[in-house]
């Protein structure tokens, strides 16, 4: 399923072990992924207090708040396959406004409001996202478990990695779409200098939270409206999913680019570059000598000599692109120095300035700060 998913379907004869003998946290872990509510780390992400928190870190309103405000939103929050999680994606439409498309990510939001990401969507765009959303939340015959004459099922299923979605559609009520023509009030002699007063459909929420190994119809509407979502965002445009497992990973980059995105964008695919060649080296393949030269300005030796020193043996990872105008870009990052275990001991904070040649984003300078002692925290 678009390498959102990795499950292995296995026929067990019998289990060598009953649910009823294992320890109480284990009871409670199985239950949670025999309701399909667990994330890679069997965090439940269907309870209500957990979804609480996922709204918390990314600084988005319940839908009861949304449906109060006679807000209308389609909105999906990512967690990988790994238990992180990743992005929100939200279409939004408020009274008197146009519609909106919103890309969040875990972070704390005084301090970074004002790298919102955000951008106005046309009216077939917007009608996309509704129309798509008819059946999200139904659930389909292959999501049932199926029995045999003991009560149990004869197919058990392993699900490796899967990614999990929670997603919203909020109503607000509208107009009821099958209103007669006529004016005055309803039931009472047809006055034409008086307002037409209409019947209403209620507002209402539908919501799913749901796995990639359910199979279900939630997971598909969540990456329709991050695809969506990208063909939205311009300031988007220059990030490759060559370089991103899904799209809601590509979202949440673009969300944390800087300055010029578009700029940000370009310096991002070559910085990725970067560091799949020096993971060919880690990785104990031959050396990506003549390659990585090409990644740097002028005299690409001498200056890929200079990395090689500052990262004296450590493991590099940019992680923030800032676009300082058409033809200069900074990557921004850090270098963790490990020790023969392999357990980062130490870190240092590291800059590569970037400069447009040739049409395209190189290496120019590297800067590295002191070495401090690593904090997990």
């Amino acid at each position: 399923m678009k390498g959102r998913r990795a499950s292995i379907l296995l026929a067990i004869a019998a289990l060598g072990a009953t649910i009823s003998a294992a320890p109480a946290h284990a009871q409670q872990v199985h239950d949670v992924f025999a309701r399909g509510c667990g994330d890679d780390d069997g965090v439940d992400r269907c309870d209500d207090d957990v979804q609480a928190r996922m709204r918390a870190q990314y600084g988005i309103a319940a839908a009861t708040d949304l449906l109060d405000a006679d807000v209308t939103a389609r909105r999906a929050m990512f967690v990988d396959g790994y238990g992180h999680d990743i992005a929100a994606v939200v279409f939004r439409r408020e009274p008197g406004r146009m519609p909106l498309v919103e890309v969040f990510i875990p972070a704390p939001a005084e301090a970074d409001q004002p790298n919102i990401l955000r951008a106005m969507v046309d009216d077939a765009t917007w009608s996309e996202v509704l129309a798509r959303s008819a059946h999200f939340d139904q659930r389909l015959a292959r999501e049932v478990p199926t029995a045999n004459g003991a009560g149990e099922s004869g197919l058990a299923s392993m699900c490796l990695h899967a990614w999990f979605v929670v997603v919203d559609a909020v109503d607000a009520p509208r107009v009821s779409p099958t209103i007669m023509a006529g004016t005055g009030t309803i039931d009472e002699e047809r006055d034409p200098t008086l307002p037409v007063d209409p019947p209403m459909v209620e507002g209402a929420i539908r919501s799913d939270a749901e796995g990639a190994c359910a199979n279900g119809l939630a997971m598909d509407y969540a990456f329709a409206l991050a695809d969506i979502a990208h063909q939205s965002l311009p300031q988007c445009s220059t990030l490759s999913m060559d370089h991103f497992r899904t799209r809601a990973n590509l979202l949440a980059a673009c969300r944390r680019l800087k300055g010029d995105r578009l700029v940000a964008g370009e310096a991002q695919g070559e910085i990725a570059e970067l560091q799949r060649l020096l993971r060919l080296e880690w990785g104990g393949q031959s050396s990506q000598e003549l390659q990585l030269q090409f990644l740097f300005v002028g005299y690409g030796d001498e200056r890929l000599k200079l990395l090689r020193k500052a990262l004296d043996g450590g493991y590099l990872t940019l992680t923030s692109f800032v676009g300082i105008d058409a033809d200069h870009a900074e990557a921004h990052g850090q270098i963790a120095y490990t020790d023969e275990d392999g357990l980062p001991v130490q870190v240092a904070d590291i800059k590569l300035a970037m400069l447009r040649q040739g049409g395209e984003f190189r290496i120019d300078t590297v800067a590295v700060t002191g070495r401090r002692a690593f904090d997990p925290e």
